[in-house]
């Protein structure tokens, strides 16, 4: 058996596959390039042409994509119109800068367990407590050693000293009306811990120390916008009754806010000073954020998606309490402990009145570096916006409610007394909505996929007329025809021919005689077939026809429709 191998003529390049791509191409511009015709000059002009719509395609694309990632959240108004009822009535904080009552630390200090104190040394610490500030360093190990010789410790008694020192909401609010209805004070209003020590909230969810302490109260929702559709409450300052300030005022500091955010009264809060009426009318803006925006850095987007974020020491991620978490999280780091009244789990231990010089270096040390607390703010968020106006309260007519009047401390007062004693405290403090309805925002992806393929195929084809079809005939050309004729071309050079003589291959000597008459007799006839056939299939045969030899030197041809 004889082996040779079939010699075929290579039919395919990258010029010849290019050349068919650009006569059958959609794009615009290369079929005048390929034409067997075309002239060099015009060769050129076509590249020149379809060159410049290839590259104002390109830039306009790449222009188109930085703008996404550089912005790619679209904040736009839904509407102007969106209703009150749909978000509750911002939380309402009011804070004292007198926290501790003089008349309450008389009380206090006839008490058996202040026998070993001063008068200086209680305020110097209560001042310490209730401000986080220490001037003199020293005089820290004397004052701790006080406290703790009267059994007060910094787990509860802390907490409870205050909380018997300091000026109490019964004696701070007393007069509240909601919607034009007087209701009692001690029901609207909740003792609640906020940046500035303990302060009285309105329609506030409370959090204390205790994991089951959160207030489970309804929250309040306005029916209508105005003054009459509010809160309004009467607040005393008791001047007279200043013992220890946190501010140079007198009055009160108020803060307005969302009823799940921490109350950050003492850093943002607007003065209320005795002898003013104090108007803040109240605009509502709701945005509301896609939930597509997960997909989007957070670094990019600048607010983030519900449960995206967990805090460490509270479960509802809010931007202020993200500032507490970290707060807290420093604190514990530096001074392995949190001051009194801040709203964390109770197996966090509280500060003594050794720790509170860690306590401000540490609280410096975030205030001066914003970057150690990254808190954004909710994508789905609602904010409150204040109009503050005031004017001289009370006026010579204004008539004081019977709960006022027939209070213990005023009862025995006369009229003029009474006028006397309410431009020297009475704030009066209205909060109520400006609208109806407010604005609404929404917060979505400024360029979709869908929306980015959209443009920058319209780009793309305009500029060279590319499109997804393009991308189909540039695979199909230059891959799928180019690894056809490529596998085609291998399986034909190996392609071995395989001869079998038609004879056995030990025959007797008068068989190989007879049978090398037979073939020589079989290529007679085969070539005066061949001599008749057109001048075409003589050509075609003869590029087609192959020859073997055999055993006895004579010529075997094969592989030719003459051969059967």
């Amino acid at each position: 058996m004889t082996n040779k191998r079939v010699p075929i003529k290579k039919t395919y390049s990258v010029l010849n596959l290019s050349k068919e791509f650009a006569a059958n191409t959609s794009m615009h511009g290369l079929k005048f390039i390929a034409q067997d015709e075309a002239s060099l000059p015009e060769r050129i002009l076509w590249i020149a042409l379809f060159l410049v719509g290839l590259l104002f395609a390109v830039i306009f694309s790449w222009n188109l994509w930085q703008n996404w990632q550089d912005s790619p959240v679209l904040i736009t108004i839904q509407t102007a119109n969106y209703p009150i009822k749909e978000y509750p009535f911002p939380t309402v904080t009011i804070c004292s800068v007198n926290k501790v009552s003089t008349r309450a630390l008389g009380y206090w200090m006839s008490a058996d367990e202040a026998k070993n104190f001063k008068l200086d040394d209680i305020r110097r610490i209560l001042e310490i407590m209730s401000t986080n500030r220490v001037e003199h360093e020293e005089e820290i190990a004397r004052l701790s050693q006080l406290l703790l010789q009267a059994n007060i410790s910094s787990n509860k008694g802390y907490e409870n000293l205050m909380d018997r020192l300091s000026p109490n909401c019964s004696d701070m609010v007393i007069y509240c009306s909601w919607e034009g209805k007087e209701e009692d004070c001690a029901y609207l209003f909740d003792s609640e811990a906020t940046d500035d020590g303990f302060c009285c909230s309105f329609n506030s969810i409370v959090i204390g120390r205790d994991a089951n302490s959160m207030t489970n109260k309804k929250l309040r929702h306005a029916r209508t916008s105005g003054v009459y559709a509010g809160l309004t409450v009467l607040l005393n300052a008791e001047i007279e009754d200043y013992n220890v300030t946190s501010s140079s005022i007198s009055g009160f500091k108020v803060s307005i806010q969302d009823p799940k955010d921490f109350a950050r009264t003492g850093r943002i809060g607007f003065l209320a000073s005795p002898g003013f009426q104090i108007d803040a009318a109240v605009n509502g803006q709701t945005q509301i954020g896609d939930d597509q925006l997960r997909t989007i850095d957070l670094k990019k987007r600048l607010c983030t998606t519900k449960q995206e974020i967990t805090l460490q020491y509270f479960e509802d991620y809010t931007g202020p309490y993200c500032q507490l978490d970290c707060l807290t999280t420093h604190f514990m780091a530096n001074c392995f402990c949190v001051p009194y009244y801040y709203p964390v789990p109770a197996r966090l231990p509280v500060c003594n009145l050794l720790s509170y010089p860690c306590l401000e270096k540490a609280n410096e040390l975030v205030l001066q570096n914003s970057s150690l607390c990254d808190c954004p703010d909710e994508c789905t968020t609602v904010w409150y916006r204040n109009e503050i106006s005031s004017g001289t309260f009370p006026n010579s007519v204004w008539q004081y409610p019977n709960s006022v009047i027939k209070r213990p401390e005023f009862k025995r007062l006369s009229t003029n007394s009474l006028d006397a004693y309410a431009k020297k405290n009475f704030v009066k403090l209205n909060v109520y909505l400006k609208s109806d309805s407010g604005l609404c925002y929404i917060m979505t992806e400024r360029t979709t996929w869908t929306d980015f393929i959209s443009a920058a195929g319209g780009l793309l084809g305009l500029g060279f007329g590319f499109s997804i079809l393009s991308a189909a005939e540039l695979f199909y050309f230059f891959l799928v025809r180019w690894c056809y004729h490529w596998y085609h071309e291998k399986k034909q050079q190996q392609m071995v021919i395989q001869i079998r003589p038609p004879y056995p291959l030990m025959p007797g000597r008068r068989l190989i005689e007879s049978t090398a008459r037979l073939q020589l007799r079989r290529k007679s006839n085969r070539t005066s077939i061949a001599d008749r056939l057109p001048p075409t299939y003589k050509e075609w045969n003869r590029r087609n026809h192959t020859e073997s030899w055999d055993c006895l030197g004579q010529p075997n041809l094969i592989r030719s429709w003459v051969d059967y």
